[in-house]
């Protein structure tokens, strides 16, 4: 998987686990688990170890990783070889390397989305 390191300021690494929600202003990579609601401003990149049971809302999200939820991104969603989304995705533009599993539905829109979540539900 491509590494992103410009803009991201927060790093939840392998083997931690969080339980409840997520907001981070600046861009952020998780390693580790989360299982709530995912609220990133910027750009939020989730590893191959990395896996989301809940709602992502960000500004561009690069998936290698597994999310149970939704994915809501103002921008561009890239998902990468390898990782498992189960769950809806709304976004400008999208990007799917071979090898990926989605098991969802996709609305790709040129409106600007709420990043508080608010004016579009997403998940199943």
């Amino acid at each position: 998987m491509r590494e992103v390191s410009r803009g991201l300021t927060n790093i939840l690494a392998a083997g931690t686990y969080i339980k409840g929600n997520l907001r981070a202003d600046a861009g952020i990579r998780i390693d580790g688990m989360i299982e709530g609601e995912v609220i990133v401003n910027d750009t939020f990149v989730l590893g191959k170890t990395g896996v989301v049971k809940g709602t992502i809302q960000t500004k561009d999200a690069l998936i290698g990783g597994k999310v149970i939820g939704g994915i809501k991104s103002q921008g561009k969603i890239e998902l990468k070889a390898g990782s498992v989304v189960n769950g809806d995705i709304i976004c400008k533009r999208l990007s799917v390397e071979n090898g990926v599993i989605f098991d969802g539905f996709c609305k790709m829109s040129g409106e600007k989305l709420n990043t508080a979540g608010k004016d579009i539900p997403v998940g199943k």
